[in-house]
């Protein structure tokens, strides 16, 4: 079947996190595709403006809390005269209002995303939304598929664990030249060495803990620095916790960088000690894609792709002496950690490039399609 497709993605979020950056991979395969993209978003949400920069269709839908029902007669009647092949849904809200608004129009293939990892309820919403008003159901990570599985009852054919691909650079800058980048950009000896971290700065990336973790070990590490780069709504609060620990001058919060992958490039290691909710991390990928040996948390979907002490580390959420015991360990055994780095490499080139990812729902969208229409 070579025919391109029509795809619809609703999203609600107002961020540029993984959720988002996901959507956006995926748009953008398609695209390469040659299917005709449409995304549905808040005006000014960063999707959106992307989305347009690129040339995909959009439309502009606020998906506010309290203008539900307008939102989803508006979307209905879009729908209706757009007549996709595929509807794809990311956020609560979008989805609520999204599958509700498509009911009955016949859209070939419906697809209800999830990407976090706190549990769905067995609601009675949830139960029509995920059983009844969607053809099949993604998720990034296998633990989100199990739970909505048991939990809602759901056959194992009508789900798919789909995790973020990410689009690997062709060229890599040199590991001595990203360092003393990033030594110039903070003002920093020439021959300083750095730990890192990379994402969106919220509460469950556990960044008080590894800031405490630093802490621990920094006199055994004097040439090291930590360097976290990411915005959020907790930046203020990582600022007060440095300024209490009177580290200003080894703790560096860089804020957003469109490009991570020097920064990959100049880490020791790449830290996400995230306490429980995480899908498949994009940012993890792409250090492990970088070269970069990685550190996680057995949190979410983390665990899916760091295999502990082959790909990488794994430790206990909210625990800072294991992960500095863990950060020791990479630093102080670089032979050890270039070994899990690169068998880490090799892993996200087989498994998590946006190819891989994109081969896998387009082979969905496409068996569903077909399905449909045969089976009118």
């Amino acid at each position: 079947m070579d025919s391109k497709l029509k795809i619809v993605h609703t999203e609600s979020h107002r961020e540029w996190g993984g959720q988002e950056r996901r959507v956006f991979s995926e748009c953008l395969w398609m695209s390469r595709k040659g299917h005709h993209v449409v995304v549905i978003a808040p005006a000014r949400s960063p999707l959106y403006e992307r989305a347009g920069e690129h040339g995909w269709e959009t439309h502009a839908v606020a998906f506010n809390k309290f203008g539900m029902i307008r939102d989803a007669c508006f979307l209905r009647k879009l729908l209706r005269t757009m007549r996709p092949d595929v509807l794809n849904t990311h956020g609560n809200l979008d989805s609520k209002v999204g599958l509700c608004a498509a009911w009955g129009l016949e859209i070939p293939c419906v697809i209800r995303t999830r990407h976090s990892t706190p549990a769905v309820s067995n609601s009675w919403y949830n139960r029509l939304l995920y059983r009844k008003l969607c053809h099949h159901i993604f998720t990034t990570a296998d633990c989100i598929t199990r739970q909505i599985m048991d939990d809602l009852d759901i056959p194992h054919d009508r789900i798919a664990t789909i995790p973020s691909g990410i689009d690997c650079p062709t060229g890599l800058m040199d590991r001595r030249q990203a360092r003393h980048r990033l030594a110039s950009e903070i003002g920093v000896e020439s021959d300083s060495a750095f730990i890192g971290f990379v994402g969106r700065l919220s509460g469950e990336k556990g960044l008080h803990v590894l800031i405490d973790a630093f802490a621990r070990i920094e006199d055994q590490l004097p040439r090291h620095h930590l360097v976290i780069v990411g915005e959020g709504g907790i930046f203020e609060a990582l600022q007060e916790q440095i300024r209490e620990q009177k580290n200003e001058n080894r703790v560096h919060l860089l804020g957003y960088r469109d490009d991570p992958w020097p920064y990959f490039r100049a880490f020791d290691c790449h830290v996400l000690a995230s306490s429980e909710f995480e899908g498949v991390p994009q940012a993890m990928l792409q250090a492990m894609f970088a070269g970069c040996p990685v550190i996680g948390t057995r949190a979410g979907g983390i665990p899916d792709i760091v295999i502990d002490r082959e790909t990488g580390l794994l430790v206990p959420p909210d625990n800072p002496q294991r992960l500095s015991e863990a950060i020791l360990k990479t630093i102080q055994e670089p032979k050890d950690a270039e070994k899990r780095a690169a068998r880490a490499r090799h892993s996200v080139w087989e498994n998590h490039t946006i190819d891989a990812m994109g081969e896998k729902i387009l082979r969905v969208y496409r068996l569903q399609v077909t399905e449909q229409a045969e089976n009118p």
